[in-house]
């Protein structure tokens, strides 16, 4: 056997460029991740909680009632009052609160077949709603 055969065909780059790679790959990696993670984290951390999310619609309709004067608040509380007397308004708002329960009715069978495993989910929403409705 000659010294050729532990000669060593291939000669590495020189030390400083070879850092020098690995540390632009690294540091391209890193970033590539934190950039993931900050536009995956950033809808959530930019979205703004409603007020009181139970009651968005209740919140907006106080929105409202804030710009009003308290004259203007009572008169139309009482016009509201007398309104509700109409034996038309009152038909009108049982035919709503049917409406309302047939809605649920169908929409509760139609939820357990899309994922019968919330079924724990609505049995406890029933419970906090009460027998009230």
């Amino acid at each position: 056997m000659t010294s050729d055969h532990f000669h060593m065909p291939m000669q590495l780059p020189p030390r400083s460029s070879f850092e020098l790679k690995g540390t632009k790959a690294n540091i391209a990696y890193r970033l590539t991740l934190v950039l993931t993670a900050l536009l995956t984290v950033s809808p959530l951390a930019l979205a703004q909680p409603p007020d009181r999310p139970d009651r968005p619609f209740r919140n907006e309709r106080r929105a409202r009632w804030a710009n009003l004067s308290e004259d203007e608040r009572s008169r139309l509380r009482a016009a509201h009052h007398k309104a509700m007397e109409d034996p038309a308004v009152q038909a009108a708002r049982e035919r709503l609160r049917q409406a309302r329960r047939e809605f649920r009715e169908i929409m509760r069978p139609a939820l357990l077949r899309a994922d019968p495993s919330i079924q724990p989910i609505l049995d406890k929403l029933r419970a906090e709603r009460g027998d009230h409705r």
